[in-house]
């Protein structure tokens, strides 16, 4: 493996984005961009990675502005600037175009988890993206906080961009995420049911999960949810563009498996004729972490890539 970091101005004009391009020993065959989910950093799909390289795919990841190596350097955590949505977006776009110059003429498929599979949907919005094939994982669709529970005109009303939002709204963005777990359920069992990923992510100091979220970030993250998850969204996808839907049926993210499945539908109903779709019973967010179907997910992924580039 040949690893090149990779530095560049965020598009908030504040941040230098921390990346990584890991190229494959033996010539490449395509490109998977990573993009990682809220709290976290990229290093965290290093396993996934591994599988991705063996493959014979180069593999480019960052981490987003107000995360991982991006904050620890900033020191500002949970904030992206004064257009949050935007941001991350342009920054993913940034990073294609720094692989691209690299690799011109491989096939490019972008993979995003959570947060990640939001920004990853914008990305692929219309012809300009670009892309040949599109990989969603714990894919953030019929949240019920999001949809059911958050005040978005306190959210709008609410004072100090650049100030944390309150304990109430963020408890209305992520209510019900233990609901399913016992009464004794820690703060971040949902992220998966195998005891140490949840604590690996709890003590990982590029994590920072709990960092206070900024006003403006969580507009920008609200705003960006309802964006790729609005019916128009749909008619932005190109109707040859692979895509393939990672899920477990316990993770709240995905309203327990329905919001995959949601998404692949009205899919093929908008007239994506190519849509994979694999929910993992008993599991949580993270099936790409969790011991008994990182394997699996993996080789999902690399079947998919292969099927993409033809």
């Amino acid at each position: 493996m040949a690893l090149h970091e990779v530095e560049f101005a965020s598009h908030n004009a504040r941040d230098m984005i921390q990346g990584w391009i890991y190229e494959p020993t033996r010539p490449a065959r395509a490109i998977v961009q990573i993009v990682h989910g809220l709290g976290e950093h990229s290093r965290r799909y290093l396993p996934l990675i591994d599988a991705l390289l063996d493959a014979g795919f180069v593999v480019a990841a960052d981490d987003h502005a107000g995360h991982g190596r991006t904050a620890m350097l900033s020191g500002v955590w949970a904030d992206a600037g004064a257009d949050a949505a935007t941001t991350v977006v342009e920054d993913e776009r940034t990073l294609l175009g720094l692989v691209r110059e690299r690799h011109p003429d491989l096939p490019y498929v972008v993979f995003g988890h959570s947060w990640g599979s939001m920004i990853a949907r914008a990305l692929a919005s219309g012809e300009n993206g670009g892309l040949d094939g599109l990989a969603l994982c714990g894919i953030a669709a019929q949240m019920h906080g999001m949809e059911n529970v958050l005040d978005r005109g306190a959210l709008v009303a609410a004072e100090g961009d650049d100030s944390p939002a309150s304990e109430e709204l963020v408890g209305q963005l992520f209510d019900g995420f233990l609901d399913r777990y016992g009464d004794g359920a820690g703060p971040t069992d949902w992220v998966a049911r195998d005891a140490d990923v949840v604590r690996d992510h709890g003590v990982d100091p590029l994590n920072n999960f709990g960092a206070p979220m900024s006003v403006r970030f969580m507009r920008g993250f609200v705003g960006l949810y309802d964006a790729v998850n609005a019916p128009e969204w749909y008619g932005t996808i190109r109707a040859d563009l692979p895509v393939l839907i990672l899920a477990g049926d316990q993770d709240p993210v995905t309203n327990f498996g329905e919001g995959a499945y949601h998404v692949a539908n009205r899919l093929v109903r908008t007239g994506v004729t190519d849509v994979r779709t694999v929910v993992y019973p008993g599991f949580r967010h993270e099936v790409h972490n969790e011991p008994e179907t990182r394997d699996d997910v993996a080789a999902e992924l690399v079947l998919f890539v292969e099927s993409s580039i033809g």
